[in-house]
C-alpha cells in the first residue's frame, strides 16, 4: 500500500512538473502598436502593396467608416505564409523567431507565420496600427502535425519597419 501511494505521489509530481516546464518555455502573445502619421487610406493602400510584394496572401479583410465620426477602421488577416522549409535548416530559423514546442527527436519541416493587423483612423489624420503574429510549423518525425506557438517579436518589428517605409513611399506617390 505504501509503495502504491509513493508511486501515485511520484507520478503526480512528475506530470505536474512537466506541464509547468512546458508552460515556462512559452512566450506570451505580443501586440505591437504603432501610431502612423498618415491617413487611413494611405496606410491601407501601403499595407496591401507591401503584402503583395512579399507574396503574402490576404485571408480576410474588413474596412468600414460607419461610425459617428466617419473615421475608418479596418482589419487584415493574412494567410499562413511559409517562410522556411527543409529539414536541415528549419529548426535554426524557427528558433530566431520564437520558442518552438519541445518535441523530443522531432524534425521541423516548415515554418510559417500569420499576421493580424488592426487599423483605426484618428481625428488628427493619423492611423493607429496593432500587429500580432502567430507562428506554426510542421513537425514531420514524431507528431507528424502542425504545432503552434507565439512569436518573440522579431517578425513583427521587421514588418512594422517595412510598413512604415512603404507608407512613406505611397504618400510621396499621391
Amino acid at each position: 500500500m505504501k509503495y502504491a501511494l509513493f508511486v501515485f505521489a511520484a507520478l503526480l509530481f512528475f506530470t505536474s512538473n512537466n506541464s509547468a516546464l512546458a508552460q515556462r518555455d512559452q512566450l506570451q502573445q505580443q501586440i505591437f502598436t504603432e501610431k502612423i502619421s498618415h491617413d487611413f487610406p494611405t496606410v491601407w493602400k501601403a499595407i496591401h502593396k507591401l503584402l503583395g510584394e512579399l507574396n503574402i496572401q490576404i485571408e480576410s479583410e474588413k474596412k468600414s467608416n460607419e461610425n459617428a465620426e466617419n473615421l475608418y477602421k479596418g482589419n487584415i488577416r493574412t494567410e499562413y505564409y511559409v517562410f522556411t522549409s527543409g529539414e536541415d535548416t528549419t529548426y535554426d530559423v524557427l528558433e530566431r523567431y520564437g520558442v518552438t514546442p519541445t518535441v523530443r527527436g522531432g524534425a521541423w519541416l516548415t515554418g510559417r507565420v500569420q499576421y493580424k493587423i488592426i487599423l483605426k483612423e484618428n481625428a488628427d489624420n493619423t492611423t493607429d496600427m496593432k500587429l500580432t503574429a502567430d507562428l506554426s510549423g510542421y513537425e514531420g518525425h514524431v507528431t507528424k502535425a502542425v504545432q503552434f506557438w507565439n512569436s518573440n517579436g522579431v517578425l513583427e518589428k521587421e514588418l512594422i519597419a517595412r510598413i512604415l517605409k512603404k507608407v512613406e513611399q505611397v504618400a510621396k506617390e499621391e
